[in-house]
């Protein structure tokens, strides 16, 4: 109860402390009405707070939709619009602007002490909570450029991550540093993944992850042993940091973009963590294949490897049959996520 949970510019909470936060802000979350199936918005920057909010929304059942409150407010405005949001929640410093009537909750000023801190049971929710309700909905581009949502199921997400644990096997002595912004899925990993096991979560300052100079500091204060990149930024980091912050890394996660080989080499020269190659649309639970890809690569393209737990994938011809080794097709899905 005593170990630090959550850490963010100096605030810490430990374990105790945070679960007193989400229980009580989820039984207000029930009292207003939030359970299986509703939504409530989440338009705050990277804080201590956001991550009270995504545990309580999902402690009551419902499901979390993340806006960036520096996207534009007609984009705001079409997902809320979209969603109809039992809530918005929020925070003063946040300073959001919402297009519309929304009740907006600012959970920085919001006196929840007459709730229990006691962990919420579906007897205590408006309805029981079920794996195939939904935990997220993230909404992505789309083909027309209006932003869609997608909604992803408990059952989903808890196997992304019971295999996640099961492939890479954090301790409560792991510390995840989590810089991806919460309208990319990725970022569930970092969220949710090091509190499931007693780790530490630091998380990342507003811009953070577009700062080399900044993380490589965070990962050598804070110790951290685990993280992720889109592969971009995984090759804009290596060139320019040095080895000597990043002694404390393990593994490295790479997603969001084909990876090319030599992000990986160069990132080989300044750190020895493991590299591991993930791939997955957000329909599918963050990612669904996987592939180690630790050292010297060869060819200008990684492999996305194979699927992971209880997963699928087939490439097949515009019939819908299975191509031969060495002949292009499209990717098929298939699975509990």
């Amino acid at each position: 109860p005593d170990a630090v949970a959550v850490v963010f510019e100096g605030q810490s909470l430990s374990y105790a402390e945070f679960d007193a936060r989400v229980n009580r802000l989820a039984r207000y979350l029930v009292s207003v009405g939030v359970g299986p199936e509703s939504l409530v918005a989440l338009a705050m920057r990277r804080s201590v707070d956001l991550v009270v909010g995504m545990y309580a929304v999902v402690a009551a059942g419902g499901a979390y939709v993340p806006l960036d409150p520096d996207h534009p407010v007609e984009r705001n405005g079409h997902i809320l619009g979209t969603a109809a949001p039992v809530c918005v929640l929020s925070t003063a410093g946040d300073g959001v602007v919402l297009p519309g009537e929304f009740d907006v909750v600012l959970i920085d000023e919001l006196d929840v002490s007459g709730f229990s801190d006691a962990p919420v049971l579906d007897v205590d929710r408006v309805a029981p909570l079920r794996g195939s309700n939904a935990a997220y909905v993230i909404f992505t581009s789309g083909s027309t450029g209006k932003p869609k949502g997608v909604a992803v199921s408990h059952e989903a997400i808890v196997n992304q991550m019971a295999w996640m644990q099961g492939q890479y096997v954090l301790t409560g002595s792991d510390v995840y540093l989590q810089k991806t912004a919460t309208t990319f899925d990725v970022s569930l990993w970092g969220f949710f993944l090091p509190l499931a096991v007693g780790a530490r979560l630091v998380v990342a300052t507003h811009d953070g992850h577009r700062d080399p100079g900044y993380l490589a500091s965070v990962i050598a204060d804070q110790g951290v042993t685990v993280t992720d990149f889109v592969p971009t930024m995984l090759s804009v980091f290596a060139g320019a940091v040095s080895a000597e912050l990043l002694g404390s890394l393990r593994d490295v996660f790479v997603i969001g973009e084909a990876l090319p080989a030599q992000a990986v080499r160069d990132f080989g020269v300044v750190s020895g963590a493991r590299v591991h190659n993930l791939y997955g649309p957000t329909e599918a639970a963050v990612s669904i294949t996987f592939a180690d890809v630790t050292g010297a690569v060869d060819g200008g393209v990684v492999s996305i490897g194979v699927p992971q737990w209880n997963s699928q994938v087939f490439v097949l011809d515009s019939r819908l049959r299975p191509v031969p080794v060495g002949v292009a097709g499209e990717l098929y899905l298939s699975g509990v996520q």
